[in-house]
């Protein structure tokens, strides 16, 4: 049966998907050890942090939790409430432009704004995954394709780590995209 919605795949692998800020930063050399290993902690951090907002559970108005459940559920709140103050603080240089684009632990697809990279360029894909955390995924990676609409890049050196996070990632949005549409297809 057709749940009315349309699986977004990139290189046969699920994809996550939007429209979010997305900068390429071209290399001369590919980094060294030490800002790939600085990368891969900030990504691994960031990765876990989005895939523990998307398999939070939203709770109903009336569901009744326990006490301890309800102390928790509160410094949640305030935990949250201090990461986005320190988010808008930190958020003082300039954003990228919100490109639509999709991704996945291969590599990614996005649309051509402005002097197009050259094929075969070598550089860091930068895409801020949530508004509420201006920190950016990193990612070393190759230009694979380039036409007068879009841009394609698989991505290098992937720590493993990383990988099945993007691939988590991917599968919690496809899935929370499903239940929407459900949702209101019963509604």
């Amino acid at each position: 049966m057709y749940e009315g919605i349309d699986t977004v795949v990139l290189h046969n692998e699920l994809a996550c998907h939007g429209t979010m800020p997305l900068e390429w930063e071209p290399l001369d050399t590919a980094p060294d050890q030490f800002r790939l290993s600085g990368m891969e902690e900030g990504n691994l951090l960031l990765l876990q942090a989005c895939v523990a907002v998307e398999e939070h559970p939203v709770r109903e108005k009336n569901e009744e939790m326990t006490p301890l459940a309800s102390e928790l559920a509160r410094l949640d709140f305030k935990l949250n409430l201090v990461v986005q103050l320190l988010g808008t603080l930190v958020a003082t240089r300039s954003a990228a432009a919100p490109i639509p684009l999709r991704f996945n632990a291969t590599g990614a697809s996005w649309q051509l704004r402005g002097a197009p990279p050259i094929r075969g360029a070598k550089g860091i894909f930068k895409v801020q995954l949530r508004s509420s955390q201006p920190q950016t995924l990193n990612l070393f990676s190759e230009i694979t394709a380039v036409d007068e609409k879009q841009v394609s890049a698989r991505f290098l050196q992937l720590p493993e780590a990383v990988s099945e996070l993007i691939q988590r990632l991917c599968f919690l949005q496809h899935r929370k995209q499903v239940a929407g549409a459900r949702k209101s297809r019963n509604s």
